[in-house]
């Protein structure tokens, strides 16, 4: 298969999916009840429980979903205070919730202050590592992962059908140094997001109007490190509730872009990472090249337009437009390429993207009334085709989907026959074979769920590429 058409056939794939209407749906997917510690007035408001909880912010202005992510351990009693006996409960609680019109979501705040919390659904049961101290429940979990383990809970994540992963108000050197360390698959693996504001946490205000301050409560700073280092993440709005102030502690919201509310879409949007953060509540942000929207991987052989449409709700005009580019891996911070003054609509062709290159472009959005709307990336590869190895001594391949389930479609830029071969963590080649053209399928249904390495050679030059099975 030739990769002009290994394009069509991915791009295709990609008009499908987006030829349907889509529809934004404001949210929060990091607050706690009384079940670990939150809920801490609920002795004057009497609202405890998740039900509770999600009946309250059915109630509050410009709010479609709440995701309840109670603390996995328990520590001491309302410090954080969770019990394995109560995540169960919490998830039925959550289920019989939802109304059609309103998304109900149970899930789980893994880990210490220390270390570094995530903020983890679509896993049913609890993750955790305490096994005595913890009354009535001990071992205090469903599966065990050490407190220190981040790359065994990725894993985990990851065999569960829904399951991803936030990264919540991240610390320098938390998730096991993850932005300080070489790239890691297992990591980008489970990870669809990590935060852009968090909380205030402790907040009392229900005036929407308590919005968390400068400082270590923007994290703008690290969702740039990580995706220069080469992870595929969007970015999350959380506020990060211990009080009965859900949805109303501000107007920040986790804007999510999917065709309806249904739990089925919402977990499909949000490991497409099709989201992104805002401090208004009723601001939609269209972010394209061609038709990919933000979360999308693509390539083409023109330079990428980028096309953005900022619409409020209440008839703002941007302030400012900024378009962000990076090259992906680089270890090189992105930088703004293009900004647009006192208007709603911005184009731009980046002509500086390298041929062969995969780079890496988000929106950032300012209000006049200095609100911000930062969006999730879209990664786009301009193409090397058939010739380009002989001009550069070299070769260009790709390998989609990455992480793949079923068939892996194989293109690279030669135009004769090559090898691929297929190895574990291990080092043991797993499959091999001949590419006539350059190009070909794989079958990956007879591997084991993991890790691999790709190995392209040409008889002068060799390329690999990282690659998950799931």
């Amino acid at each position: 298969m030739k990769f002009w058409l290994y394009i069509l056939v991915f791009t295709g794939l990609s008009l499908t999916l987006h030829s349907q209407i889509l529809n934004y749906y404001f949210g929060n997917l990091h607050s706690h009840t009384a079940y670990s510690d939150g809920n801490k007035d609920a002795g004057t408001t009497g609202v405890s429980t998740p039900s509770a909880s999600y009946a309250y912010a059915k109630l509050s202005q410009n709010f479609d979903f709440m995701g309840i992510s109670e603390h996995n351990h328990y520590s001491s009693s309302n410090n954080p205070g969770m019990f394995r006996s109560l995540y169960a409960p919490g998830l039925a609680q959550a289920a019989a919730s939802n109304t059609g019109t309103f998304l109900c979501l149970y899930g789980m705040e893994w880990g210490t202050s220390v270390n570094g919390h995530v903020i983890i659904y679509g896993v049913n049961q609890l993750i955790g590592w305490e096994t005595s101290g913890v009354p009535g429940n001990a071992p205090n979990y469903d599966v065990y992962n050490d407190k220190t383990d981040y790359d065994g809970l990725f894993t985990k994540i990851k065999s569960y059908p829904n399951g991803f992963a936030t990264l919540a108000h991240p610390g320098s050197t938390e998730f096991g140094n993850l932005s300080n360390s070489s790239y890691n698959p297992i990591a980008d693996s489970a990870i669809v997001g990590s935060v852009f504001k968090n909380g205030p946490a402790f907040s009392t205000a229900t005036n929407y109007l308590d919005f968390a301050g400068s400082g270590s409560d923007y994290y703008f700073e690290y969702y740039r490190k990580i995706l220069s280092k080469g992870y595929h993440v969007g970015i999350t709005y959380d506020q990060d509730n211990h009080y009965t102030t859900f949805g109303r502690t501000n107007a920040g919201r986790l804007v999510v872009i999917t065709p309806t509310l249904t739990e089925s879409n919402f977990y499909s949007a949000m490991k497409s990472m099709h989201f992104y953060a805002s401090d208004d509540w009723n601001c939609k942000l269209d972010f394209k090249i061609n038709s990919s929207i933000m979360g999308d991987s693509t390539s083409g052989t023109v330079r990428p337009t980028i096309d953005v449409t900022h619409n409020d709700g209440d008839g703002e005009i941007a302030d400012s437009i900024k378009v962000w580019a990076g090259e992906e891996g680089s270890g090189s911070y992105p930088t703004v390429i293009k900004v647009v003054k006192s208007t709603n609509t911005l184009s731009h062709t980046d002509l500086v993207q390298a041929a062969g290159k995969n780079y890496y472009y988000f929106i950032e959005v300012v209000q006049q009334d200095g609100d911000r709307i930062i969006s999730s990336p879209i990664w786009y590869r301009l193409s090397i085709f058939a010739g380009v190895d002989e001009l550069n001594n070299n070769f260009t391949f790709l390998v989609a989907p990455n992480p793949v389930k079923g068939t892996l479609y194989i293109s690279t830029s030669l135009t004769s026959s090559c090898e691929i071969e297929i190895s574990d963590v291990s080092g043991k080649i797993i499959h091999s074979e001949k590419l006539e053209s350059g190009n070909g399928m794989i079958s990956t249904e007879k591997f084991a769920s993991g890790f691999y390495t790709v190995k392209i050679s040409n008889g002068k030059f060799i390329q690999t590429k990282k690659l998950i099975i799931e």
